[in-house]
């Protein structure tokens, strides 16, 4: 089981069980998954993520089963260079948060960054939201990512997986239907029996397993796999399969 949707860091809002990279793979290796994309969550609200970046990148080599993701805020003047260092820390990724960051995905800062990520054969990871609207501290009301926007530019570049991570239930199904290159996570996606009720709109083929470790219970993601009626192959390409031909992992033909 591969978990797309991993962040570690501090949040001000919040106390996380996992305060050191240790404790956060032991606790993902406990529940059975075998390999995540881990991001730095302090990079989203420090001035420059390559801060958190770097806090937090270097240190994950120590831990094969945590994959690096980057984070990059392309309107800094130095995105470029943060994209440089991630990809020296061996990302196999890049995340970026619009919402937070404050830019539209259809500047061209957005264009300039995809277009570097399709020349590196990398995904984009766009996480659509952090915290539940409903539940965000009164004083940083952030609202979610437009999916009308992901979609435009998932569109624009159809060569460029996009992974958007966090959408709820029909956000995902809208961003699939709606476009060739969007892949989503699970992890928001709450309706009674989750999966199959997603297989029902979507191909098993685009959507991700993804837990929101630590914001969500790592366990509940897989709650919503373990319940789930649904065919072997159908299981496997969501636990695994997708993310290892869409990233050219190891153990899975391109």
């Amino acid at each position: 089981m591969i978990d797309v949707n991993v962040c570690f860091g501090h949040w001000p809002f919040q106390k996380f069980p996992y305060s050191t990279l240790r404790a956060l793979n032991e606790g993902l290796k406990k529940e059975g998954i075998s390999q995540s994309l881990v991001s730095s969550l302090d990079a989203v609200l420090y001035p420059d993520p390559d801060w958190g970046n770097e806090s937090l990148l270097p240190g994950l080599s120590f831990y094969p089963n945590l994959m690096p993701v980057g984070v990059v805020n392309p309107l800094l003047s130095n995105w470029r260079e943060t994209l440089e260092r991630c990809i020296g820390w061996e990302a196999k990724a890049i995340k970026i948060f619009p919402n937070y960051h404050s830019y539209p995905l259809s500047s061209s800062v957005v264009t300039a960054l995809i277009n570097e990520l399709a020349g590196r054969k990398m995904p984009l990871l766009v996480q659509m939201r952090l915290e539940d609207e409903r539940n965000q501290y009164p004083l940083l009301k952030v609202s979610g990512v437009e999916i009308e926007e992901v979609i435009k530019l998932a569109n624009h570049f159809p060569e460029v997986p996009v992974f958007a991570l966090c959408p709820y239930f029909e956000e995902a199904i809208d961003m699939v239907k709606n476009s060739t290159n969007i892949y989503v996570d699970i992890s928001f996606v709450e309706i009674l029996n989750t999966v199959s009720a997603l297989l029902k709109e979507i191909p098993a083929t685009r959507v991700l397993f993804g837990s929101h470790t630590p914001f969500l219970y790592t366990r509940s993601a897989i709650m919503k796999i373990k319940a789930t009626e649904i065919h072997r192959k159908d299981l496997e390409a969501i636990t695994h399969r997708n993310i290892r031909r869409l990233m050219k992992l190891e153990g899975e033909k391109p």
